[in-house]
């Protein structure tokens, strides 16, 4: 079985605007001085002003924003753990839902 993740760097404040207009999926920073963090793609602790240092003034040389699609592939693509702050849910789907 091959697991589909998804997920895209976030290089423009235009494209983290969008995604939040979409209001789908997760968002995970990553940073030289700590550990990666999933959010919810429209918390409060998802700060413009942090995007615009870290991926324009800073261009990424301390860390990157990106887009997932589940915090099971933020874990699993950037070791990523969740926020404390606005806690990211883990959705789980039982087998038997798709059962006919």
């Amino acid at each position: 079985m091959q697991i589909v993740e998804e997920t895209k760097e976030i290089t423009s404040f235009e494209d983290l605007r969008k995604l939040r207009l979409a209001d789908e999926g997760y968002i995970v920073i990553t940073d030289t001085t700590r550990p990666a963090l999933v959010h919810k793609l429209n918390a409060r602790c998802i700060n413009t002003d942090s995007f615009n240092l870290k991926v324009t003034i800073n261009q990424g040389k301390q860390g990157r924003y990106y887009w997932v699609d589940s915090v099971a592939t933020a874990a699993r693509k950037y070791g990523a753990k969740r926020c404390k702050t606005c806690k990211p849910e883990v959705h789980l789907v039982l087998s038997d839902t798709f059962d006919s």
